[in-house]
C-alpha cells in the first residue's frame, strides 16, 4: 500500500494518480450523509479559513498548514483506467457536491461514477455537477434513496453559504481552502478488494479524543509557546514536548484513579460522553476535556474532537496561541480539580451536593462560584449554602422563595418526637447523610466516596420498632411485641404495657383503634422520629433482626472493628456514644435534640 497526501484539486486532476475517474462499487452502500456532517465539514472549513486568513493583507499567516479530511481507500482497476472506491465514497461525493456549488464542476466532469446505481450518477452528472439543480426554479419528484440524500446535502451548501457575512475576498479564499488547503490521505492499495473492504469497514478501530489531543497538545502547543523564540526542532522544544507527554500521563494516571474517577463522574452529567468520541473510562483525562468544553461552550459545536482541533482562544487575544491556551487552560482545570477533591470539606460538600441533588445542580455553576470566591474558606460557605438551599426546599411551599419558613418547618420536624421520619424516607435518607458529612467534616474523617448515596441500606431503628405492615392485623404479634418491649426494657410505663396487652386479649380479633392508639403513643415517645433512626446494611439489619439494643450494639461494633461490613459515621456514633445495655426513651429524646440542633446550625 502506498500513501499520497493530496488537496482536494490534485485528487482529481493529478499526474501522478493517472485516473480516469473514481468508481463507487456496487457492495457499497448508498450516500447517506446527513444534513448535520455536510454543515459541520463546512464550519470546519469555514473555522481554518479564519484562524490563517487575514483578511487586512489578503494575505494566509501561514503556507505550510492544511485541514485534512482523514482519508480515502481506492484500488486501481483495468490496468489503470479508473480507481475503485472502497472507503471514503460518502467524504468524496460530498466534497464534489461542494466544489460543483462553488462553481469549481470543471473538475469533476467524468471524474464519478457508480457501478450499480447509475441514477446516482446520471442525478450528479447532469443535475449537481453542471449546477442545474441550484438554477432551476422548481425541485423534481425525488426518484431514489441516493437523490434525497444528495439533494439534502445541495440544498444545505447553499442555505449555509447563503447564511454566511462574506467579507471582501474571503468566500474566494475559501474556495482556495476547499481546493488546496484541504487534503486527504489517499491510500492506494492492491489485492481482493472486497476483503480490504471487509477489514476496513468491520473491524475499524478510531482514534479516541483524548489519542487525538495528546497529539495537537504535543506537536502545536510547544510550537505555539516558542514561536517567537525557538525553531520548530529546537532542543527546548523537543524537550518541552517530552515534559508535555509526563503531564499528561500523569493527569490521565489521577484521574484514573477508583475514587477520584468516581468523583469526577459525579460532577458531571450522566449521558456526558454519549457519541462524543471521548471514551472516558479508557482514558479519564477525557473528564477534564469534557469539564473544557462546558467551561467554554459553542452551540453550534458539539462535544467532539474538532471542538478542541484548532484549539481554543480562551484570552480572546487572537493571536495564534489557541493550541497553547487550551494546554495551559486544560492544567488549570487539573489543578483546580485536584484541590476540591484533596480538600476534605469542598470534598465532602461536592459529593454530598452532587450525589443528592444531581438535577438541580452543574458543573458549570460550582465553577463560577468557585472563581468568584476569595479562597477556599470561601467556597466552602458557598457549598454549604448550596445545601442549605436544596434541603430547604424539600420543606417549601410551592412558589415560596422565603427560607425562613422552609427552616422552622424543618426545625419543628426535626425536634417533633411524634413526627415519623420513618414514612418520609427520601428526606431522611439525605438528612442522615447529611449528618455523615457533618460528623466527618468535624473530626477529620474522609468519607468514602461511595458514603454520599445509599448503598443497599435500610432504615433501622435504635430502639425497638413497630410490627411491619403485615403484621398489623395478627393478634399474636402484637402480644409478641408488647412483651419484647418488656424484655428489651425499654423505659415505658409498665402499667401501659398491661393496658396494651389486656385490650388486646379482650378481643377476639386485634381492632384497628386498639393498633393504632399503641402506635401513636410509641411514636409520642420518638419511636420514628429521626433521634431513633439510622441507615444500617441490609444484610447486617436482617442478621439480627428485633434483637435487645444490647444485642444489636454488639454485633455493630464488632463488625466495624472487622470490617466485616462498612458502618456509618453517624450509625456507628449512635450505638458506640451510650455506655449502657439499654436505649431509652431518654436517649432517644437527646439525640433527637442533638439532630436537630446539628441540621439547623448547619444551614445557612
Amino acid at each position: 500500500m502506498s500513501d499520497l497526501v493530496r488537496s482536494v484539486s490534485e485528487l482529481f486532476n493529478d499526474s501522478q494518480l493517472k485516473q480516469m475517474y473514481y468508481n463507487i462499487p456496487d457492495y457499497q452502500r448508498g450516500y447517506e450523509w446527513g444534513e448535520n456532517n455536510v454543515r459541520l465539514l463546512l464550519e470546519d472549513l469555514k473555522k481554518f479559513l479564519d484562524k490563517i486568513y487575514i483578511s487586512d493583507t489578503d494575505k494566509f499567516l501561514d503556507d505550510k498548514l492544511f485541514y485534512c479530511l482523514q482519508h480515502i481507500t481506492i484500488i486501481s482497476k483495468d490496468n489503470g483506467e479508473y480507481y475503485n472506491v472502497v472507503d471514503g465514497q460518502q467524504r468524496l461525493t460530498t466534497i464534489a457536491i461542494i466544489l460543483a456549488y462553488f462553481g469549481k464542476a470543471d473538475l469533476l466532469k467524468g471524474k464519478l461514477k457508480y457501478s450499480s446505481r447509475e441514477d446516482t450518477g446520471e442525478f450528479l452528472n447532469n443535475e449537481i455537477f453542471t449546477r442545474k439543480y441550484w438554477e432551476q426554479n422548481e425541485k423534481e419528484h425525488v426518484k431514489h434513496k441516493d437523490e434525497f440524500y444528495i439533494r439534502a446535502a445541495a440544498n444545505m451548501v447553499q442555505t449555509w453559504d447563503k447564511k454566511q457575512a462574506w467579507n471582501s475576498n474571503q468566500r474566494e479564499r475559501y474556495i482556495e481552502i476547499l481546493l488546496n488547503r484541504t487534503k486527504l490521505i489517499v491510500n492506494v492499495v492492491s489485492g481482493n478488494e472486497e476483503m480490504i473492504f471487509a477489514n476496513i469497514n468491520g473491524a475499524k478501530a478510531e482514534l479516541d479524543g483524548a489519542d487525538l489531543l495528546r497529539a495537537v497538545q504535543i506537536t502545536h502547543s510547544s510550537k505555539e509557546k516558542y514561536e517567537t523564540t525557538h525553531s520548530d526542532n529546537s532542543n527546548e522544544v523537543n524537550e518541552y514536548r517530552v515534559k508535555m507527554g509526563m503531564l499528561l500521563d500523569e493527569i490521565n494516571n489521577w484521574c484514573g484513579q477508583k475514587d477520584v474517577r468516581i468523583f469526577l463522574d459525579r460532577l458531571l452529567t450522566n449521558n456526558s460522553f454519549d457519541k462524543s468520541g471521548f471514551n472516558e473510562k479508557l482514558y479519564p483525562i477525557n473528564y477534564l476535556y469534557r469539564m473544557m468544553y462546558e467551561m467554554h461552550p459553542d452551540n453550534n459545536m458539539p462535544f467532539e474532537f474538532r471542538f478542541f482541533e484548532y484549539g481554543l482562544d480562551i484570552k480572546g487575544n487572537g493571536v495564534g496561541d489557541d493550541n497553547w491556551e487550551m494546554y495551559i487552560e486544560l492544567k488549570r482545570i487539573y489543578g483546580f480539580v485536584r484541590d476540591w477533591y484533596e480538600n476534605d470539606d469542598i470534598y465532602h460538600y461536592l459529593s454530598y451536593l452532587f450525589s443528592n441533588f444531581k438535577s438541580k445542580v452543574n458543573f458549570v455553576a460550582i465553577y463560577k462560584t468557585w472563581e468568584n470566591s476569595k479562597g477556599k474558606l470561601s467556597f466552602i460557605t458557598e457549598l454549604k449554602k448550596e445545601i442549605s438551599k436544596y434541603i430547604l426546599e424539600i420543606y417549601s411551599n410551592d412558589g415560596e422563595n422565603n427560607e425562613e419558613p422552609a427552616k422552622e418547618k424543618l426545625k419543628n420536624n426535626l425536634a417533633n418526637l411524634s413526627f415519623s421520619w420513618y414514612h418520609d424516607k427520601e428526606s431522611l435518607v439525605k438528612i442522615l447523610i447529611l449528618l455523615d458529612v457533618i460528623y466527618s467534616c468535624k473530626s477529620k474523617y474522609r468519607l468514602p466516596i461511595n458514603y454520599f448515596v445509599s448503598r443497599d441500606e435500610d432504615i433501622e431503628h435504635i430502639g425497638c420498632q413497630t410490627p411491619n405492615e403485615e403484621d398489623l392485623n395478627n393478634k399474636e404479634k402484637w402480644l409478641e411485641y408488647i412483651k419484647k418491649l418488656n424484655d428489651y426494657k425499654f423505659d415505658i410505663d409498665k402499667s401501659r404495657l398491661d393496658k396494651w396487652e389486656e385490650r388486646l386479649l379482650k378481643e377476639q380479633e386485634v381492632i384497628d383503634d386498639v393498633t393504632s392508639n399503641i402506635i401513636d403513643e410509641l411514636n409520642s415517645y420518638g419511636l420514628n422520629s429521626i433521634g431513633n433512626l439510622v441507615l444500617l446494611h441490609s444484610s447486617q439489619n436482617r442478621s439480627y433482626r428485633n434483637a435487645s439494643f444490647n444485642t444489636k450494639k454488639s454485633i455493630i461494633i464488632e463488625d466495624y472493628y472487622n470490617n466485616k461490613y462498612s458502618i456509618r459515621p453517624y450509625t456507628l456514633k449512635a450505638f458506640s456514644s451510650n455506655h449502657t445495655s439499654m436505649w431509652t426513651l431518654e436517649d432517644i429524646k437527646k439525640s433527637t435534640e442533638t439532630l436537630a440542633n446539628d441540621i439547623i446550625d448547619f444551614l445557612i
